[in-house]
């Protein structure tokens, strides 16, 4: 009789998968014949500013893509703010693999300390009250044919956040044609239907809309719904949004000891169906 826990291994074989990539021919070695490295290879890598140069790297970007639609303000936004350095503020920043350079970023209030602008500013559902909330903003893109994959990759790195640090609901605000982005993400008016929040000049002196995303919820809503974010946002996994990098060691591993992929892939998931630049 067969021992309940006993596991059958399976039959040693000479041969070699033809179809394997370089790539994974070198992880499957490192971590033994059967081992395949989990994950989906991004063209871009996501991580928490940390320095001066990675903070430099995001205001350049996001002064870049307000310049494109409120060049009045780009100036403004050509130095770091007070807010990114402040305790309850979190700084992402996408990157390209194969330049270098920044393709994208976003900040992060948290209301562990104090309320964000939104509390402030409106009378929030009561579902909201004494939840812990991540109020998103300066959200950019570089210009280019990948903003929408960018900006998913972002809103991957942001929500796998608020889901660690116990963060029950996103909120941003966003000018049109942004906020047709959000609500396909799944984000939902604050105000009745057609109002706007007039956001003061250090957003431009833009009509704004205020918008939630219930974290605690969307994973539900997304597979109950088939959304075409339930894989990329839950399901598979990306090595390339490093939030958490500290907890895995990585920063205190010499780069040159990391382990590195042969090649890199340069394909996006599709997006198109999920988001719109």
């Amino acid at each position: 009789m067969t021992h309940p826990l006993s596991v059958r291994r399976p039959a040693r074989s000479n041969r070699v998968d033809t179809n394997m990539s370089a790539s994974s021919t070198a992880v499957q070695n490192a971590g033994g014949p059967h081992y395949v490295r989990p994950g989906e290879v991004l063209p871009i890598r996501v991580r928490v500013v940390r320095t001066e140069e990675q903070l430099m790297k995001a205001v350049k970007v996001r002064a870049d893509a307000y310049g494109r639609h409120t060049p009045e303000f780009a100036d403004a936004l050509r130095v770091a703010e007070r807010e990114d350095k402040e305790r309850r503020s979190l700084i992402l920043l996408g990157e390209s693999k194969i330049t270098g350079e920044a393709v994208g970023t976003l900040r992060i209030h948290t209301n562990f300390d104090a309320p964000t602008y939104l509390e402030r500013e409106l009378e929030l559902p009561d579902a909201l009250k004494g939840a812990g909330i991540a109020y998103v903003t300066r959200l950019a893109v570089a210009s280019g044919p990948n903003g929408s994959s960018v900006k998913l990759a972002l809103f991957k790195a942001l929500y796998r956040y608020c889901l660690a640090t116990q963060i029950s609901w996103i909120l941003a605000v966003a000018r049109d044609p942004v906020d047709r982005d959000l609500t396909r993400l799944g984000f939902q008016d604050l105000l009745p239907e057609g109002e706007r929040l007039r956001r003061p000049a250090d957003f431009g002196e833009l009509d704004v809309r205020p918008l939630c995303f219930d974290v605690l919820e969307a994973e539900q809503k997304w597979r109950a719904g088939a959304h075409p974010l339930y894989e990329f946002m839950v399901r598979k996994i990306h090595p390339d949004i490093e939030i958490f990098a500290s907890v895995s060691s990585v920063w205190s591993t010499p780069r040159g000891a990391r382990p590195h992929q042969i090649t890199i892939d340069k394909r996006w998931p599709d997006s198109t169906q999920i988001m719109a630049v």
